[in-house]
């Protein structure tokens, strides 16, 4: 028998089945696409659900930030209406202050201080303030608008006596967005508790407010979800899918008309019917067409395999059967095998290469972001220290003054706590940096780890971030050999750490005791707690946890990781521990051992603190020498320069390069305080101008900068200042130096006539 009538047979015995099956899969697939156009009613009416729950999600979280107001605490509440104002989403959404009374003491919609309605909410805001939970509104009339509106309503924490509201005008809810943009004769509406229409994307001017069909009312109040049939308010007969929102208990329902549902389900039926018909009638017809294709290409095949035979190189013909096609091919690449793998080889050689140019590439990409990150973090520490300067030269002012002396105790006390946290966040963020580059050196002394540990809880019991905790500790000796300032910004981070995670009440423990060869540090808190996919990255840099509810997220997330970084230079171990989220926390420390003193029973620490202490500034021994100072910023070049004047000298100013050089040319001076940082020229290029003067032939030159790092000293050094002093300048070192400088600048005097006389 010939292959065309082996052909024919399959066609045949594949068409009376298909037959008998298309019947049955006709029907299905009626039901199967009514059933699907159900369920994307249904999805839609769950995602317009959530839309109005994001919506008021929103307004929920902008009013729990606005009930944490420090206005409200202090009854500012002129600025708290424009901090309303500035959140509000005009002219939709806007902001309410009520007091017990459920009347208006603000509203962002009128100006401050327009004379409230009388009172509307007040159920709704003793409710409020009752069960101290949100709550959201059915639709109302709004007294001072007299527009339909929904109202949000959330206890204000900051002040007991208030209750923050947001207002959402119907405008608010764009219903048509929700729909898919193809079912433009879908009908989708909102409903509060008492079966009125909030929202509605057809006819919504007319019955916005009004009631919607009973028999939708009755079965929403009936079921969490569901479908009906039934005829809208138009006399629609549709299907309606409705659901409730989580957040308000409002109704969501869309309705779509029945003959649009069934007509995709018999459309698909037609299709399904013309499809199979014209299956079975081209099934004939290729029977026949596909045998003659078939005997030419096996003619085509048996050519190449006798041509390959004969040792030559096959011909490649192609034919419309696709099995026929790929031996052709294998015949034809049969020849061409060895010369296709060298190229495959040299290929390869090739990508490798390219490969390492890439990696190459690569690392040097990553050295420059490493640069930058090391600029980004000296400017950084730049950009702090001008304020820093400030403070620390009103600090010295304030010293000098005489007065009531208690409230200038007082009010340095605050400067000092100040200057020292700008200090604090500025030294962490360059010790990342130190420690990554291993340019960090440590000053080791002997001490007890519980006297240290002790002074730092004192300091910070009277910082206004512990004032709502209790801080208990229990300590024994355990002695170290360490770098008593790191072990302290050690203790000082993992304290604030357990401060910060800690709602007000909390208590924070602290322990000092010995384990074998370790002095050992623990701080355990009962605070937010630390989430089991967190725990792995907790000492990572710039990795924070989520803050407390109601509390804002503060820090730069580098406390934790300075922390081991320190802990791992002294040879020791950081370690933390908790049950999960909200069971709090523990970390504990622990460091070499070492034995204790002899007799004396006095540790290296006493002397290292006496170290710290602030000295007076030495009285300078040159009265009314010239000093002019280039400082750019304003606040730290009027501190520094009542600080000069006070020591003694006679003090000239600039703010920049051109005004320094106008400045030396007129007054010359005997020396020069010169800012780095300039805007324009910086300091070393003004500096290198002015030495070439002949006003300042002899003029001593000290860099004044927040850069700290060696490199910076060693760069003022070269030739174009004679010191460096780091900002904020203490003025017992800025003396210090300034003395130096004029001393030594007498002594090359001394040696050499002076060409000016």
């Amino acid at each position: 028998m010939r292959l065309r009538a082996y052909l024919m047979l399959v066609a045949a015995a594949g068409m009376i089945p298909g037959l008998l099956a298309a019947v049955v899969a006709v029907d299905k697939v009626r039901e199967g696409e009514r059933q699907a156009a159900l369920r994307g009613l249904r999805e839609t009416v769950r995602a317009t659900a959530l839309a109005v729950d994001r919506e008021i999600q929103g307004s929920l979280g902008t009013l729990a930030a606005l009930g944490n107001s420090e206005h409200l605490k202090t009854g500012n509440l002129r600025a708290f209406y424009d901090q309303a104002t500035a959140v509000d989403r005009r002219p939709h959404v806007w902001t309410l202050l009520l007091d017990e009374s459920g009347s208006q003491v603000l509203n962002t919609v009128v100006p401050f201080g327009t004379p409230a309605p009388p009172a509307a909410a007040h159920e709704r805001v003793a409710q409020v303030l009752k069960t101290q939970r949100p709550l959201v509104s059915d639709l109302i009339v709004g007294p001072v608008t007299g527009k339909l509106l929904n109202t949000v309503y959330v206890p204000a924490r900051a002040n007991a006596h208030y209750v923050v509201a947001q207002v959402l005008a119907v405008d608010t809810w764009k219903l048509s967005a929700a729909l898919p943009k193809s079912q433009t004769s879908w009908i989708l509406g909102i409903l509060d508790h008492n079966g009125r229409f909030i929202a509605r994307n057809q006819r919504s001017d007319e019955l916005v407010g009004k009631a919607a069909r009973p028999e939708l009312v009755a079965a929403a109040a009936a079921s969490a979800d569901g479908l009906i049939r039934h005829k809208t308010l138009e006399g629609i007969d549709v299907y309606d899918a409705f659901t409730h929102s989580e957040l308000s208990g409002w109704t969501i329902a869309v309705a779509a008309p029945v003959n649009t549902i069934e007509a995709s389900a018999w459309l698909a039926v037609g299709w399904l019917v013309a499809g199979l018909a014209m299956a079975l009638a081209s099934g004939a017809a290729m029977a026949t067409v596909l045998g003659r294709k078939f005997l030419r290409g096996i003619g085509v095949a048996s050519a190449g395999a006798v041509a390959l035979g004969r040792g030559e190189q096959p011909v490649m013909r192609t034919t419309t059967l696709t099995e026929i096609d790929t031996l052709n091919h294998a015949l034809a690449d049969a020849g061409r095998l060895l010369a296709s793998e060298r190229l495959s080889r040299e290929a390869a050689q090739q990508e490798r290469a390219d490969l390492l140019a890439g990696a190459i590439a690569a690392r040097e990409a990553a050295q420059r972001e490493n640069t930058v990150k090391d600029q980004f973090l000296a400017m950084l520490g730049h950009e702090l220290r001008n304020p820093l300067a400030g403070i620390a030269g009103a600090i010295t002012l304030l010293q000098r003054q005489r007065g009531d002396q208690a409230a200038t105790n007082r009010y340095l006390g605050i400067i000092e706590r100040q200057s020292g946290h700008l200090n604090h966040i500025v030294d962490d963020l360059l010790d990342v940096s130190r420690i990554a580059s291993g340019k960090i050196d440590l000053q080791l002394t002997l001490f007890d780890l519980a006297d240290v540990v002790v002074k730092a809880v004192d300091a910070l019991r009277v910082t206004a971030q512990a004032a709502d905790h209790a801080l208990t500790i229990t300590t024994e000796p355990a002695w170290v050999r360490a770098d008593a300032s790191r072990i302290d910004q050690i203790v000082n981070n993992l304290v604030a750490n357990a401060l910060k995670f800690s709602a007000p009440g909390g208590e924070v423990r602290l322990r000092v005791s010995v384990m074998e060869a370790h002095a050992v540090f623990e701080v355990i808190d009962s605070g937010a707690g630390i989430a089991p996919e967190l725990m792995p990255r907790i000492f990572e840099p710039f990795v924070q946890g989520p803050g407390l509810a109601g509390r804002l997220q503060t820090g730069l997330g580098i406390g934790l990781a300075l922390v081991k970084q320190l802990v791992s230079l002294h040879g020791g171990d950081v370690s933390a521990r908790s049950d999960g989220a909200g069971k709090g926390s523990s970390f504990v420390v622990r460091l070499p051992r070492a034995e204790p003193p002899g007799d004396s029973g006095a540790s290296d620490i006493g002397a290292a603190v006496a170290g710290q202490t602030a000295r007076a500034a030495p009285p300078p021994t040159t009265k009314n020498a010239r000093v002019l100072l280039v400082e750019d910023n304003p606040d730290a070049r009027a501190t520094l320069s009542h600080m000069l004047r006070d020591m003694g000298y006679a003090v000239e100013t600039a703010a920049d390069g051109e005004q320094a050089l106008v400045q030396a040319a007129r007054c010359l001076p005997e020396l020069v305080i010169m800012d780095i940082g300039l805007p324009g020229r910086d300091g070393y290029a003004v500096a290198a101008e002015m030495r070439q003067m002949a006003q300042c032939h002899d003029t001593r030159f000290v860099a004044l900068s927040g850069y700290g790092e060696a490199g910076q000293r060693r760069h003022a050094a070269d030739g174009v200042f004679d010191d460096h002093v780091v900002k904020p300048a203490q003025p017992e070192v800025l003396a210090g130096t300034i003395e130096g400088q004029l001393r030594q600048r007498r002594e090359l005097r001394h040696g050499r006539p002076n060409p000016s006389h």
